[in-house]
């Protein structure tokens, strides 16, 4: 019936006897049961234990169950926890507060067992309901907001690079006879800078998809990072060259890391790429590795523009659309930094961003570690 096996109910009562009676029914049905002889007592207990119900008596000295249910729904941690009240009193004016204040039924004393199971369970059971709508519908709202970011790069981000060999294609088309060969080989560089940014974004973009409906799988292996390393810096080291900026590949050889190959290469490239991109000319890159007994860190620097501090947490967010242009007017995808994010946490390891605007970045990862032989 429940996805806990014994729901934690917490039994507030001033009387022992009371609580004896409650906690003896209750038992025999398999709730784990807690009590506090005190209203003060009680909400102590509700601040370190997450109760998935509280019977709650009305009259107890100090502070009265109205008071004390009044202050669980204040508090946005507790505010959730149904509250039965489980008295005496059964006047008008009594049963009016104690829904007023939060409580969502009342028992009468002295009770049959039978009522009290039938009506405990039926709490509980709508609030595991209650909790499952909550989870889908946030679901549902990221799912929203995913679909949003998707439909807005597709139709803008993607569609910006293909604006951009159409318009240059007609041109050469058009008046190819009027160019010197200087300005073919301009257009031909440009439609490959623009070729390589479409496909970039059409990769990141796949990539990000396949990761948000499940469909990618996570194969880890043993990986040889400074392997991996030398690899990326050598494809992007032509991206590098054209800025005059230096890739130092400072990860020791022999650090190996458990992870997916696919992944760990997408990260690396996405990041040694973006510290490329928002490094001014003659500027550094480096990638420095460190281990300790458990993980792998992957740390890649740049003295570049920096990052503000506000638009950290931008460019970690799906729902934002942050994207911003290289030192020479490099676009980005708005997407790489964030898959990096992903790839690492389903990798079981951390993702970080540390920058000072005008000093440069750096992004660091960690990975699970294992030896060279294991």
């Amino acid at each position: 019936m429940y996805q806990n096996n014994n729901p934690k109910i917490l039994i507030i009562d001033d009387i022992a006897e009371n609580i004896k009676v409650v906690a003896n029914v209750l038992k025999k049905h398999n709730f784990n049961i807690s009590f506090a002889k005190s209203g003060a007592n009680g909400i102590e207990k509700v601040k370190k234990i997450q109760f998935d119900l509280i019977l709650l008596d009305i009259m107890m000295p100090e502070m009265d169950g109205f008071e004390v249910c009044r202050l669980l729904k204040k508090d946005i941690k507790t505010k959730d926890i149904p509250v039965i009240f489980l008295t005496a009193k059964t006047d008008e004016m009594s049963l009016k507060k104690g829904f007023e204040t939060g409580g969502v039924d009342f028992i009468t004393k002295p009770f049959k067992s039978s009522e009290l199971i039938a009506r405990v369970n039926s709490h509980i059971q709508l609030k595991l309901v209650q909790e499952q709508l909550k989870k889908t519908n946030e679901e549902i709202q990221l799912a929203n907001e995913n679909k949003d970011k998707l439909l807005s790069i597709i139709a803008h981000d993607l569609r910006n690079p293909f604006s951009v060999l159409i318009a240059f294609s007609k041109l050469l088309v058009d008046s190819y006879d009027e160019f010197s060969k200087e300005d073919v080989m301009i257009y031909i560089k440009s439609f490959y800078q623009t070729s390589k940014q479409g496909f970039s974004l059409l990769d990141n973009l796949l990539k990000w998809s396949k990761s948000q409906t499940g469909k990618m799988e996570i194969t880890p292996e043993r990986l040889d990072l400074n392997d991996l390393v030398e690899e990326t810096v050598t494809l992007l080291n032509s991206q590098a060259l054209n800025k005059n900026i230096k890739i130092r590949n400072k990860v020791p050889k022999n650090i190996f890391a458990f992870a997916d190959l696919n992944m760990t290469l997408t990260v690396l490239r996405n990041l040694i790429s973006n510290a490329i991109k928002f490094t001014n000319s003659k500027g550094k890159v480096s990638v420095f590795g460190e281990r300790n007994k458990k993980q792998i860190k992957i740390i890649v620097t740049d003295n570049g523009v920096g990052i503000d501090a506000s638009d950290i947490k931008k460019i970690l967010r799906i729902d934002i659309k942050h994207s911003t242009s290289g030192t020479v007017g490099e676009r980005g995808t708005g997407l790489g930094i964030i898959l990096c994010k992903e790839f690492i946490e389903k990798n079981n390891g951390e993702f970080v961003i540390e920058s000072k605007p005008g000093i440069g970045s750096k992004f660091s990862f960690t990975l699970p570690k294992i030896e060279k032989n294991d």
